[in-house]
């Protein structure tokens, strides 16, 4: 043995296996650690030289982490338990990320790496896995509807680091879709915005997937599922109103587009006609009113107009 592993082995030995001794300095330790969770300045250099002792003196795992971990469980169960009724979604989940960012810091500063996993495990479990089912049903519609794009960016990177947290979000997600999208398409009162609204509603959750969901594969699958679930509860009558919605953009007449806007649009609405069922329902519509347009010289543009008999083509084989 060199000298300073026996003079590690006498100290062990003769001071720190002492009961009391040993007990008095993890409890310094924790109480310290404790007072910083709650926001107070602790000695952190103290703290990473008794730790670093513990680590040399191969008590580190014995002695302090067990105590540690289930001081950690402790304050976060209480934690998550009021602050999930307290909070907002929006401030619980900043919360829970500023508690995630601070028990890194004290990873970096003063506690063994070999304390990484459980640490960080037990505070995702208390602060986000316990209250999965509360955060999305207390917060998901609402940043849904009211587009607040950064708290769903957090939303999901939170719940991505939570077993079966983003599968849960999406089937959320997806009740939250049929559930808003059924109201654009069945009230009757509704018919002459419908297409535009569905238009609309595509474009903000396909910009929500995008921005806060990193187009995940299982969240785009899941939104096209959904759309073609709520648009074919209303037979026919979204058939009639896409076709209708396409008239009004292809007659002579309509200024508001120019021919690439008008394209864009095309191909927007080419997106929501695949949702739809009644396919034969649109096309006896559209036959009826390019025959109209036709006729009587009210298309607004022949390239616009061959440009959608080709899309449709290619989408019916027509």
């Amino acid at each position: 043995l060199s000298i300073w592993d026996l003079g590690l082995d006498t100290f062990r030995r003769h001071i720190l296996t002492h009961q009391l001794v040993q007990t008095r300095t993890v409890e310094g330790i924790l109480m310290l650690i404790e007072q910083e969770r709650h926001g107070d300045m602790v000695d952190r250099s103290l703290l990473k030289s008794l730790l670093r002792m513990l680590a040399d003196l191969q008590i580190y795992q014995d002695a302090f982490e067990k105590k540690f971990l289930a001081a950690t469980e402790k304050l976060y169960a209480a934690e998550g338990q009021k602050l999930i009724n307290d909070l907002p979604v929006p401030g619980y989940l900043a919360h829970a990320e500023k508690r995630l960012r601070e028990e890194n810091e004290r990873l970096l500063h003063y506690l063994d790496q070999s304390s990484k996993w459980q640490l960080i495990h037990t505070v995702e479990k208390q602060l986000l896995a316990q209250h999965l089912s509360s955060i999305l049903s207390k917060g998901l519609d609402l940043l849904l509807e009211e587009n607040r794009t950064e708290d769903l960016q957090l939303m999901y990177n939170l719940l991505g680091r939570v077993k079966t947290g983003q599968q849960e979000l999406c089937s959320k997600m997806a009740e939250y879709v049929k559930k808003r999208g059924k109201v654009i398409v069945i009230n009757p009162e509704k018919d002459k915005t419908m297409v535009q609204e569905l238009l609309d509603f595509k474009e903000k959750l396909d910009k929500i997937l995008r921005q806060c969901f990193r187009n995940n594969d299982k969240f785009v699958t899941s939104l096209k599922d959904s759309f073609e679930s709520f648009i074919n509860q209303r037979q026919n009558k979204p058939a009639e109103m896409i076709a209708k919605f396409v008239d009004s953009k292809l007659r002579a007449g309509n200024k508001e587009a120019s021919e690439e806007e008008l394209e864009k649009l095309l191909d927007k609405i080419m997106v929501i006609f695949r949702f739809i069922h009644g396919k034969d329902v649109f096309e006896a519509f559209y036959k009826k009113d390019l025959a109209k347009r036709l006729l009587v010289g009210k298309s607004a543009s022949v390239d616009s107009e061959k440009s959608m008999l080709s899309k449709l083509k290619a989408e019916c084989g027509a």
